[in-house]
Protein backbone atom coordinates (compact mmCIF):
# COMPACT_ATOMS: atom_id res chain seq x y z
CA UNK A 1 0.00 0.00 0.00
CA UNK A 2 1.52 3.43 -0.95
CA UNK A 3 1.94 6.36 1.79
CA UNK A 4 -0.50 8.13 -0.11
CA UNK A 5 -3.28 4.86 0.43
CA UNK A 6 -1.99 4.73 3.90
CA UNK A 7 -2.71 8.72 4.69
CA UNK A 8 -6.08 8.21 2.91
CA UNK A 9 -7.02 5.09 4.90
CA UNK A 10 -6.09 7.15 8.24
CA UNK A 11 -8.01 10.10 7.39
CA UNK A 12 -11.27 7.65 5.98
CA UNK A 13 -11.22 5.86 9.17
CA UNK A 14 -10.85 8.89 11.82
CA UNK A 15 -13.58 10.95 9.72
CA UNK A 16 -15.81 8.14 9.89
CA UNK A 17 -14.91 7.48 13.81
CA UNK A 18 -15.98 11.03 14.77
CA UNK A 19 -19.11 10.71 12.06
CA UNK A 20 -20.64 7.31 14.25
CA UNK A 21 -19.15 8.92 17.85
CA UNK A 22 -21.89 11.37 17.34
CA UNK A 23 -24.21 10.50 20.04
CA UNK A 24 -27.46 10.67 18.59
CA UNK A 25 -29.70 8.98 21.45
CA UNK A 26 -27.51 11.36 24.18
CA UNK A 27 -28.03 14.68 22.66
CA UNK A 28 -31.98 13.47 22.08
CA UNK A 29 -32.63 11.95 25.12
CA UNK A 30 -31.02 15.29 27.35
CA UNK A 31 -33.27 17.79 24.84
CA UNK A 32 -36.22 15.83 25.86
CA UNK A 33 -35.60 15.19 29.52
CA UNK A 34 -32.29 16.86 30.47
CA UNK A 35 -30.82 13.23 31.59
CA UNK A 36 -27.78 11.61 31.12
CA UNK A 37 -28.84 8.35 29.22
CA UNK A 38 -25.68 6.98 29.96
CA UNK A 39 -27.05 6.88 33.35
CA UNK A 40 -30.61 5.64 32.97
CA UNK A 41 -32.37 2.33 31.77
CA UNK A 42 -29.66 0.11 30.88
CA UNK A 43 -27.16 2.91 30.28
CA UNK A 44 -26.88 1.79 26.39
CA UNK A 45 -26.54 4.71 24.06
CA UNK A 46 -29.05 3.80 21.25
CA UNK A 47 -32.47 3.40 20.24
CA UNK A 48 -34.59 1.07 22.91
CA UNK A 49 -33.04 3.16 25.51
CA UNK A 50 -33.96 6.53 24.39
CA UNK A 51 -37.22 5.11 24.07
CA UNK A 52 -37.46 3.61 27.64
CA UNK A 53 -36.00 6.60 29.42
CA UNK A 54 -37.88 9.12 27.22
CA UNK A 55 -41.48 6.71 26.59
CA UNK A 56 -41.33 8.95 23.35
CA UNK A 57 -42.06 6.90 19.63
CA UNK A 58 -41.30 9.80 17.92
CA UNK A 59 -37.59 10.28 20.07
CA UNK A 60 -36.87 6.41 19.49
CA UNK A 61 -37.72 6.35 15.86
CA UNK A 62 -35.85 9.61 15.32
CA UNK A 63 -32.38 8.04 16.65
CA UNK A 64 -32.77 5.04 14.57
CA UNK A 65 -33.11 6.02 11.67
CA UNK A 66 -30.04 9.26 12.48
CA UNK A 67 -28.05 6.33 13.68
CA UNK A 68 -29.05 4.12 10.54
CA UNK A 69 -28.13 6.94 8.78
CA UNK A 70 -24.52 7.38 9.98
CA UNK A 71 -24.27 4.12 8.74
CA UNK A 72 -24.92 4.36 5.38
CA UNK A 73 -24.47 7.94 4.13
CA UNK A 74 -20.63 7.76 4.62
CA UNK A 75 -20.07 4.95 2.79
CA UNK A 76 -22.95 5.67 0.10
CA UNK A 77 -20.51 8.79 -0.05
CA UNK A 78 -17.33 6.83 -0.46
CA UNK A 79 -18.65 4.18 -2.87
CA UNK A 80 -20.61 6.60 -5.59
CA UNK A 81 -19.78 10.39 -4.55
CA UNK A 82 -15.85 10.27 -3.88
CA UNK A 83 -15.52 7.22 -5.86
CA UNK A 84 -13.07 5.46 -3.36
CA UNK A 85 -11.47 2.25 -4.24
CA UNK A 86 -14.05 -0.48 -2.55
CA UNK A 87 -11.55 -1.41 0.32
CA UNK A 88 -12.47 2.29 1.96
CA UNK A 89 -16.35 1.61 2.39
CA UNK A 90 -15.66 -1.27 4.66
CA UNK A 91 -12.90 0.48 6.63
CA UNK A 92 -14.97 3.58 6.76
CA UNK A 93 -17.63 1.25 8.08
CA UNK A 94 -15.21 -0.34 10.94
CA UNK A 95 -14.78 3.32 11.82
CA UNK A 96 -18.48 4.20 12.26
CA UNK A 97 -18.97 0.67 14.22
CA UNK A 98 -16.23 1.85 16.54
CA UNK A 99 -17.04 5.33 16.82
CA UNK A 100 -20.60 4.60 17.74
CA UNK A 101 -19.99 1.73 20.32
CA UNK A 102 -17.10 3.99 22.24
CA UNK A 103 -17.13 7.61 21.21
CA UNK A 104 -14.75 9.93 22.67
CA UNK A 105 -16.99 12.42 23.90
CA UNK A 106 -19.03 9.83 26.04
CA UNK A 107 -15.48 8.62 27.74
CA UNK A 108 -16.07 5.31 24.82
CA UNK A 109 -19.70 4.52 26.20
CA UNK A 110 -21.87 4.10 23.92
CA UNK A 111 -24.70 1.75 22.01
CA UNK A 112 -24.48 -1.58 20.55
CA UNK A 113 -23.86 -0.81 16.96
CA UNK A 114 -27.08 -2.13 15.30
CA UNK A 115 -29.16 0.98 13.55
CA UNK A 116 -25.34 2.22 11.92
CA UNK A 117 -24.80 -1.76 11.31
CA UNK A 118 -28.11 -2.03 9.47
CA UNK A 119 -27.21 0.98 7.37
CA UNK A 120 -23.49 -0.08 6.68
CA UNK A 121 -24.66 -3.82 5.48
CA UNK A 122 -27.75 -1.97 3.15
CA UNK A 123 -24.92 0.11 1.65
CA UNK A 124 -22.13 -2.71 1.39
CA UNK A 125 -24.36 -6.28 1.34
CA UNK A 126 -28.28 -5.98 2.29
CA UNK A 127 -28.35 -9.91 2.21
CA UNK A 128 -26.47 -9.20 5.98
CA UNK A 129 -29.50 -7.28 7.02
CA UNK A 130 -32.03 -9.39 5.31
CA UNK A 131 -30.70 -12.62 7.29
CA UNK A 132 -30.22 -10.47 10.72
CA UNK A 133 -33.92 -9.18 9.76
CA UNK A 134 -35.26 -13.01 9.31
CA UNK A 135 -33.52 -14.79 12.62
CA UNK A 136 -34.40 -11.50 14.70
CA UNK A 137 -38.50 -11.77 13.79
CA UNK A 138 -37.73 -15.89 14.41
CA UNK A 139 -36.67 -15.44 17.75
CA UNK A 140 -39.18 -12.61 18.78
CA UNK A 141 -42.00 -15.01 17.59
CA UNK A 142 -40.68 -17.82 20.26
CA UNK A 143 -39.38 -15.62 23.29
CA UNK A 144 -41.29 -12.36 23.07
CA UNK A 145 -38.13 -10.01 23.88
CA UNK A 146 -36.51 -7.65 22.11
CA UNK A 147 -32.73 -7.62 23.46
CA UNK A 148 -32.87 -11.73 23.22
CA UNK A 149 -33.60 -11.53 19.44
CA UNK A 150 -31.06 -8.52 18.81
CA UNK A 151 -28.61 -10.63 20.68
CA UNK A 152 -29.23 -13.85 18.83
CA UNK A 153 -29.52 -12.14 15.73
CA UNK A 154 -25.97 -10.50 16.38
CA UNK A 155 -24.53 -13.65 16.86
CA UNK A 156 -25.16 -15.10 14.51
CA UNK A 157 -23.63 -12.29 11.56
CA UNK A 158 -20.73 -14.90 11.10
CA UNK A 159 -22.66 -17.30 9.60
CA UNK A 160 -24.09 -15.08 6.65
CA UNK A 161 -20.76 -13.50 6.01
CA UNK A 162 -19.83 -17.08 5.82
CA UNK A 163 -22.84 -17.58 3.02
CA UNK A 164 -22.14 -15.18 1.38
CA UNK A 165 -18.22 -16.24 0.81
CA UNK A 166 -19.61 -19.89 -0.02
CA UNK A 167 -23.24 -18.25 -2.67
CA UNK A 168 -21.94 -16.27 -5.31
CA UNK A 169 -25.84 -15.05 -5.69
CA UNK A 170 -25.32 -13.33 -2.60
CA UNK A 171 -22.33 -11.41 -3.00
CA UNK A 172 -23.99 -7.60 -3.76
CA UNK A 173 -21.26 -5.13 -5.39
CA UNK A 174 -18.76 -6.96 -7.31
CA UNK A 175 -18.88 -4.36 -10.03
CA UNK A 176 -17.80 -2.01 -7.93
CA UNK A 177 -14.07 -0.19 -8.10
CA UNK A 178 -11.52 -1.95 -6.59
CA UNK A 179 -13.88 -4.94 -5.18
CA UNK A 180 -12.54 -7.59 -3.43
CA UNK A 181 -14.72 -10.52 -1.31
CA UNK A 182 -11.58 -10.17 1.07
CA UNK A 183 -12.35 -6.89 1.63
CA UNK A 184 -15.78 -7.00 2.49
CA UNK A 185 -15.36 -10.32 5.04
CA UNK A 186 -12.44 -9.40 6.72
CA UNK A 187 -13.93 -5.46 7.42
CA UNK A 188 -17.00 -7.50 8.15
CA UNK A 189 -15.58 -9.68 11.15
CA UNK A 190 -14.00 -6.63 12.13
CA UNK A 191 -17.78 -5.39 12.64
CA UNK A 192 -19.37 -8.22 14.02
CA UNK A 193 -16.71 -8.38 17.11
CA UNK A 194 -17.34 -4.56 17.57
CA UNK A 195 -20.84 -5.11 17.68
CA UNK A 196 -20.26 -8.44 19.43
CA UNK A 197 -18.29 -6.88 22.11
CA UNK A 198 -21.21 -4.31 23.19
CA UNK A 199 -23.61 -7.59 23.26
CA UNK A 200 -21.97 -9.73 25.89
CA UNK A 201 -23.34 -8.73 28.45
CA UNK A 202 -27.08 -8.44 26.81
CA UNK A 203 -26.07 -12.67 26.39
CA UNK A 204 -25.29 -13.01 29.91
CA UNK A 205 -27.95 -11.66 31.47
CA UNK A 206 -30.56 -11.49 29.44
CA UNK A 207 -29.75 -15.44 27.60
CA UNK A 208 -28.13 -17.83 30.49
CA UNK A 209 -30.96 -16.71 32.28
CA UNK A 210 -34.12 -17.12 30.00
CA UNK A 211 -33.26 -20.42 28.55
Amino acid sequence: MSEISVFKSIVVFVLCYLIGSIPTAYIFVKAKTSKDITKEGSGNVGTLNSFTVTKSKTIGIAVLLLDLLKGLVPVYLILYVISLDYFYAPLGASGIILGHNYPVWLRFKGGRGLAPGAGIFLMLNYFVVIGWGIVWLLVFLIKKKVLISNTIATFSLPLYVLLINLFDFLVVGSSGKGFALSYFTIFSIIITVVILSRHTEVFKKDISHKF
